[in-house]
């Protein structure tokens, strides 16, 4: 498969299969799977990838790994061109998924003000007090 880069305004809800739809002001990106399965798969640039785009095609950086379907298909786009990895198993998707969770939870936290953390834990008391003062009547 050879893909072609597209800068949108929006992400298309039905995707073409071969092109990679960017988002520059959103910092998204999406496309369908290589392997041909269908299954939509979207980045989030430049937080976890890469995409410049040339006149032979777009590529993508780091790797690719579909680890939320089936087929666990894992590659690069350079230029336009499919570079096969070596697949991962389940289990080993399933560790870099859980990994890559927790360093974006982790990076939020931590972006976060001390007056944004504190005014979060108010509201979430506040609401908990209130499910338990309504809950009782």
């Amino acid at each position: 498969m050879r893909y072609r880069y597209e800068a949108v305004q929006r992400i298309p809800a039905e995707l073409i299969a071969g092109v990679v739809y960017h988002n520059v002001e959103f910092e998204l990106a999406a496309l369908l799977c290589a392997c041909g399965c269908g299954h939509r798969i979207t980045l989030l640039v430049p937080d976890g990838h890469r995409i410049s785009a040339t006149v032979t095609g777009p590529s993508i950086t780091p790797s690719i790994l579909v680890a939320d379907a089936p087929c666990h298909s894992h590659y690069f786009i350079s230029n336009g061109e499919v570079e096969w990895l070596r697949a991962f198993s389940p289990s080993q998707a399933e560790a870099i998924m859980r990994k890559q969770v927790a360093r974006h939870v982790a990076s939020d936290r931590a972006s976060r003000s001390w007056r944004e953390r504190t005014r979060r834990v108010i509201a979430r008391a506040t609401g908990r007090l209130k499910r338990f003062i309504t809950f009782g009547r």
